[in-house]
């Protein structure tokens, strides 16, 4: 009876690592300073997921709250580069 249970939990631990080590992403994690170029799979992924639209449908209020948001990214973009404005 213990050979059996033995076996299973080494016949289930078997087939459980070989699917967790290929998840797990291989690279190390860049630098600050470093670019890294993403992987075929990473971008047929980005390819296919849908954009979030957190949009009203109401046209006029869709534009006020691109054009807020828009601000919104000129402003922390000027932050981060522009450090004597």
């Amino acid at each position: 009876m213990k050979r059996t249970i033995v076996l299973a939990a080494l016949g289930i631990l078997a087939a459980a690592v070989p699917g967790q080590a290929q998840e797990r992403d291989a690279r190390p994690a860049p630098s600050t300073n470093e670019i890294v170029i993403p992987s075929q799979r990473v971008l047929e992924r980005d390819a296919v997921t849908q954009p979030r639209n957190d949009f009203s449908t109401n046209d006029a209020v869709a534009t006020e709250q691109m054009e807020r948001q828009n601000r919104k990214i000129d402003r922390e973009v000027e932050k981060g580069i522009c450090t004597d404005c």
